[in-house]
């Protein structure tokens, strides 16, 4: 089988599915478009400065458009966002992670962010960007995923405090962090990488004032993979500028950047309000699920954002099934999610379903944890679908 027939495969596949994964969204047709134009084998580096002795202002040739291309996809991203800068070039989340790492601390600096196991990005923890950049790591203290234990901050005292995690439900207590960061003479820096999408409906208060918000365009933002960095603070977005190129990577992806200025296009007129939607979603689902039997970590709220955690526990003594089995089970009925009992919204918010939907998903759900097939009834969700998303242009 050839490797078009396994991708026109996969299309069909996913397409009759409900996909519920935290970490993607849904790209529509418009978005998609510029991923597999011209624009994919075409460079484009502007420096506006001396290069080996020269004054260089793009090092490539034929970018004319693309950079009217990345000077409007950077606009829409300040209106979008709502920050006096934005860079637009990281190609993915991770390397905009490494290059905030390289402008806010310096080698032997001390950092602390949220550890792996309680639901912290593995790259912040030891063996990884630590390691690589000679910081020193010491974890934060977080409390039922949402308040941030600041009197370990003050014993450490680190040079560099990262907020964001993979597992994030609700909102910081970041004005508390921000302050005692002035008091010890810190950083705050936060990787938004899954509540991105979040952000312009204010579901992180005081963010604006973080000197660098960074992370992924593909998880509940709508957009295709790749990172974004966001800051008030011009000297701090010149400084990450120079340490991304050449540092950490080389050329950026302009057919990724035109697909994400498209999908801000998109984005913009629902900005304010899609974040609203897809926490009441989560909680929707989440009460379902728990009255049900299903367990939802930290009831009544649950969530306020596009995740909610299953309680593992309650899923082997009751249903006599582990997180990856749970999710093994949804598949086979044609509901995707990862295998560490994480359910998303953000997709299928974006594509139009409701609180009612979510409730109904969360009947199937509890029936196909029971051995039930349910196949037939999500096929009938899916087929609601008229195709169309949130977004308008």
């Amino acid at each position: 089988m050839s490797i078009q027939d396994l991708v026109r495969k996969h299309e069909e596949y996913r397409r009759n599915t409900l996909n519920m994964q935290a970490s993607e969204n849904y790209l529509s047709p418009r978005v998609r478009e510029p991923l597999s134009s011209d624009l994919a084998s075409r460079y484009s580096m502007i420096f506006d400065t001396k290069v080996h002795g020269s004054f260089v202002h793009n090092a490539y040739g034929g970018t004319k458009y693309q950079e009217e291309i990345l000077s409007e996809v950077e606009e829409l991203g300040k209106e979008v966002f709502g920050f006096e800068n934005v860079n637009i070039k990281p190609i993915s989340g991770h390397a905009a992670a490494m290059a905030a790492l390289l402008t806010m601390a310096k080698k032997r600096d001390k950092i602390m962010a949220i550890s792996p196991e309680h639901g912290g990005y593995d790259g912040y923890s030891r063996g990884y960007l630590p390691n690589i950049m000679g910081l020193k790591y010491r974890p934060l203290k977080i409390r039922e995923m949402r308040e941030i234990d600041t009197e370990d901050i003050e014993d450490f005292r680190p040079n560099l405090i990262i907020l964001g995690a993979s597992y994030i439900l609700f909102p910081y207590n970041l004005k508390e962090i921000l302050d005692m960061a002035e008091d010890i003479n810190a950083e705050v820096i936060y990787d938004a990488s899954h509540v991105l999408g979040l952000i312009p409906a204010g579901f992180q208060k005081n963010i604006e004032d973080c000197s660098l918000v960074y992370g992924s365009t593909h998880k509940s933002y709508p957009g295709p993979q790749g990172g974004i960095a966001m800051s008030n603070q011009e000297e701090v977005m010149k400084k990450f500028d120079e340490n991304l190129t050449w540092r950490v990577q080389d050329n950026y992806h302009m057919h990724r950047i035109a697909s994400l200025g498209i999908s801000l296009e998109e984005f913009k007129p629902v900005s304010k309000t899609y974040g609203k939607l897809v926490a009441k979603n989560s909680k929707s689902l989440a009460e379902g699920l728990h009255q049900g039997g299903v367990r939802v970590k930290y009831p009544p709220e649950f969530s306020e954002s596009h995740q909610i955690l299953i309680e593992e526990e309650n899923l082997r003594e009751n249903f006599s099934i582990s997180a990856a089995e749970f999710g093994e089970i949804l598949e086979r009925n044609g509901i995707i999610v990862d295998r560490v009992g994480r359910l998303g919204t953000a997709e299928l918010t974006w594509k139009g379903y409701g609180e009612k939907d979510m409730r109904k998903i969360a009947n199937l759900i509890i029936r196909a944890a029971k051995g039930e097939d349910v196949k037939p009834h999500v096929r009938k969700i899916v087929e609601q679908w008229n195709g169309k998303t949130l977004g308008k242009v």
